[in-house]
């Protein structure tokens, strides 16, 4: 690959540690001038989705956002945001909230896409129908707060025709 990345999917589970392999996506992205797409899948029935986009921020980080998007924040107050309309605001704070800690950061072309189904052949569909050259993946933590790879990670690394980066939960 020599004229390195053009486009890089990261795919998000909306936890903590998805941000954490969100910065290194978003680095490989600007590195290499890719098109940055970011996918969350939503599995089975959403349940308390709110309750689950919010708490990967505080409480005043969460309000903040939800002001900065008037229209998801109006749709919130009247109880009728969506999960995924929830997804799309986390993820487009994920890339805006580099911006703030560093003038230089920004991711100039990204996608944000929510879609429903099963995970992992939704990942590899994705990642062919974007012709995506690499595949961005959080770790979490296990067992004994050791790295954890799981079925849906080690699936993903196994049918994947392109690269898969897979980021640890924490920085070494």
């Amino acid at each position: 690959m020599s004229n390195g990345y053009k486009t890089i999917l990261f795919t998000s589970n909306l936890s903590k540690t998805s941000r954490i392999a969100f910065q290194q996506a978003a680095l490989l992205a600007n590195q290499f001038n890719a098109k940055l797409i970011l996918l969350h899948i939503m599995e089975g029935p959403s349940g308390n989705y709110e309750s689950f986009v919010s708490n990967l921020f505080s409480e005043n980080e969460w309000q903040k956002i939800l002001r900065k998007n008037r229209d998801e924040a109006k749709h919130a107050l009247v109880g009728k945001v969506t999960p995924k309309q929830m997804a799309r605001t986390a993820l487009s704070a994920f890339c805006k909230e580099g911006a703030e800690i560093d003038e230089n950061y920004e991711i100039p072309n990204y996608e944000i896409i929510v879609k429903e189904g099963e995970v992992i052949e939704t990942i590899l569909k994705q990642a062919k129908e974007s012709n995506c050259d690499l595949i961005v993946l959080g770790s979490s933590e296990g067992l004994l707060s050791g790295l954890s790879v799981g079925k849906n990670i080690k699936s993903v690394l196994k049918k994947s025709k392109i690269p898969v980066l897979v980021v640890p939960s924490k920085a070494a």
